[in-house]
């Protein structure tokens, strides 16, 4: 049996353990090994199930340390050396830290495997490729294609005859229409929607709530209905962390 390490112990992590967990494949091709991450204290304070210890009185040191010794870190995604039997995953949401971590294993010649929820409607004229997330009640239609690495969050839908490139982060309750082309890199935040025959260019982000009609530029942000340029300062940005 195979043996899952799962790049990223953060937030994104932990839900995607879950998903790892109630996926009919565990105990089935693959167990969870662990998780790969440079913050060797990034489980402290959990319980086995997602969630902090808020009361003092329900303070017992087994339940904090129950994702340690369950699902331990297990080294840093840059340095680990695979072993026989292990497939990896990587829940990192930015794809620039995505991109980052799973092409220094890709060097290394591993193995990556891709999740898709139970609860996902994916056509089987659909394809994924490996080292995709496509999350709960997510909807992928005939002939779009999803490309490595990719993460499609819950209550998506993603149109027919749709390219999604390598690293993309689609958020939760988008839609995609269909004839659409998203470039590698690209990041759209929850809700927003892109209607048919557009194009998102790479490493592009498309703010929450926001509706392209067109064409979004390479490498610029847009944001509102209909989008438009928006330039923000990248010091302003909230800290992404790390694996």
């Amino acid at each position: 049996m195979k043996k899952l390490l799962i790049i990223g112990a953060g937030g994104f992590g932990r839900e995607v353990l879950t998903m790892a967990v109630d996926n009919p494949n565990y105990n089935v091709n693959w167990t969870i090994k662990g998780f790969l991450d440079n913050r060797p204290g990034v489980l402290d304070g959990f319980t086995r199930h997602p969630g902090l210890i808020r009361d003092p009185m329900d303070y017992d040191e087994d339940k904090l340390s129950r994702y340690r010794r369950d699902y331990p870190v297990l080294g840093d995604p840059l340095t680990y050396v695979p072993q026989e039997g292990d497939v990896f995953l990587c829940a990192i949401g930015d794809p620039a830290q995505r991109r980052k971590y799973t092409a220094a294993l890709i060097e290394r010649g591993v193995e990556f495997v891709k999740l898709v929820h139970p609860l996902a409607a994916v056509s089987s004229f659909a394809s994924i490729g490996p080292g995709s997330i496509i999350g709960a009640y997510a909807s992928l239609s005939p002939d779009c294609r999803i490309g490595q690495h990719v993460t499609i969050s819950n209550y998506t839908a993603v149109a027919h005859d749709t390219t999604i490139g390598d690293w993309v982060e689609i958020g939760a309750h988008c839609l995609i229409a269909g004839n659409v082309s998203v470039s590698s890199g690209a990041r759209i935040h929850p809700g927003s929607i892109i209607t048919a025959k557009s194009r998102v260019g790479e490493d592009a982000v498309v703010a929450a709530g926001s509706v392209v009609f067109k064409y979004v530029k390479s490498n610029t942000t847009v944001l509102g209905n209909p989008a438009r340029r928006f330039d923000w300062k990248p010091d302003d940005a909230p800290d992404q962390g790390q694996a």
